[in-house]
C-alpha cells in the first residue's frame, strides 16, 4: 500500500509563495493588517495544494495566545448613557456576572463603555477602541428596541445579546424565549393546573421581537389559554381577568400579582399558581430561570473565538445562539 501524502503545511504555502511563514498563517485568519491581494494570494494557494489546519495544533496555538494574552480587553458597550434607569431589566447585571467570570477564565478583562448622556459619542468610542486594541465587543441590550449602534465593524468582532439592536445585524446570544415559554406551560400542565393564564408586560414582548407572545398564541387553539397584556400593571384588572377565565395559574413577570390575587380572596399557591416567565435573580420562583449568566458567559465565548480567528467585520450571515431556560422552585 502506497505511503500517505505528506499533509501540506503553511511552511509548504510560505515556500510555494516567497512569503514569511508569520505572514501566510496571519492571511489564513484573516488578519485585516494583511493586505487583501496577499490574503486572497495565501487562500488560492491553499486551496491548490489541499492544505487544511490541524484541530490540535490550533487549539493548542489557541491555548498558548491565552497564557499571553493575559490582561487583553474586551468591550461591553452600553448603547444608552449612564444615567439611564435600567433598573426594570435585572436580568442585565447576570450576563455582566457571566461575562466577566468567563472572560477571566479565558484571560481577559471585560470593559464597560457608555454611548449617551455621561459617556462616550459613537466616533469617541470608535477612536478608544482603536488607541486601545480592543477588536472584541459585547453590546449590551439596548434601552429600547429598535437600537442603532454605528462604530467601525470591518474592525471590530461583535456579539450582542439580545433582539433590541436592530442595525446592524450582529451575531446573537440570548435566552430560547418560544422554547421557555412553552417549558413553562408544560411544567405548569403536568402539575395539573388546567386553566392557565398569560399576563405578559408588552414591552417584555417587544424586547424579544414578539416571541413570548408567539410561544403562548400557539398554545392558545389547544389549551385555550387567555392572555392579559398590559403596558402598565393594574391589580383590579389581573384579578377581574383572573376571576372571569376562573383561572388556577398565572403566568407573569409583575412581581405583585400573587400578593394582589391573594388580596382578593384568590389563595395563592392553593387556588391560583403565580409562574415567572423571566425571574430575576432575587425572586423566589417559581417560574422560569433564563440563566442570565450563562448567556452572558455563551457572548464572551464567541466573541473570544471571533477574536482569534481575525474574523471582524459584520457576518455576511448572522447566527443565533439559544439558550434553553429551567424550571426554578422557591428556594
Amino acid at each position: 500500500m502506497a505511503a500517505p501524502t505528506p499533509r501540506p503545511t503553511q511552511r509548504d504555502l510560505a515556500a510555494a509563495l516567497g512569503l514569511d511563514i508569520s505572514t501566510v498563517s496571519k492571511a489564513l485568519k484573516g488578519d485585516p493588517a494583511i493586505a487583501r491581494a496577499t490574503r486572497a494570494a495565501v487562500k488560492a494557494k491553499a486551496a491548490e495544494l489541499g492544505y487544511r489546519p490541524d484541530p490540535l495544533l490550533s487549539a493548542l496555538a489557541r491555548r498558548r495566545a491565552g497564557a499571553r494574552r493575559r490582561g487583553a480587553a474586551l468591550a461591553w458597550i452600553y448603547n444608552h448613557g449612564r444615567e439611564a434607569d435600567m433598573r426594570r431589566f435585572a436580568a442585565y447585571d447576570g450576563y455582566l456576572r457571566g461575562a466577566r467570570a468567563r472572560a477571566a477564565e479565558l484571560g481577559y478583562a471585560v470593559d464597560e463603555f457608555w454611548i449617551g448622556p455621561g459617556g462616550l459619542t459613537e466616533a469617541r468610542l470608535a477612536s478608544v477602541l482603536r488607541a486601545r486594541g480592543i477588536v472584541g465587543a459585547v453590546v449590551a441590550p439596548q434601552l429600547r428596541p429598535g437600537g442603532v449602534l454605528r462604530l467601525p465593524w470591518e474592525r471590530l468582532a461583535a456579539v450582542a445579546i439580545g433582539y433590541t439592536l436592530a442595525e446592524p445585524a450582529l451575531h446573537v446570544v440570548t435566552n430560547d424565549h418560544f422554547q421557555t415559554m412553552t417549558r413553562l406551560v408544560e411544567t405548569l400542565a403536568a402539575r395539573g393546573r388546567r386553566r392557565i393564564g398569560v399576563h405578559l408586560w408588552r414591552e417584555d414582548d417587544r424586547r424579544v421581537a414578539g416571541r413570548a407572545g408567539a410561544a403562548f398564541a400557539a398554545w392558545r387553539e389547544l389549551r385555550r389559554i387567555p392572555l392579559l397584556d398590559y403596558e402598565t400593571p393594574s391589580a383590579e384588572a389581573l384579578v377581574a381577568w383572573a376571576r372571569r377565565h376562573r383561572l388556577d395559574a398565572v403566568i407573569t413577570r409583575e412581581p405583585r400579582a400573587a400578593a394582589w390575587l391573594s388580596a382578593a380572596g384568590l389563595a395563592v399557591p392553593e387556588r391560583v399558581l403565580c409562574a415567572s416567565y423571566a425571574l430575576d435573580e432575587s425572586e423566589p420562583g417559581p417560574g422560569m430561570d433564563h440563566q442570565n449568566a450563562a448567556i452572558g458567559a455563551a457572548a464572551i465565548d464567541w466573541v473570544t473565538r471571533l477574536v482569534e480567528r481575525c474574523e471582524t467585520g459584520l457576518p455576511e450571515i448572522p447566527s443565533r445562539l439559544l439558550l434553553t431556560g429551567r424550571w426554578r422552585e422557591p428556594e
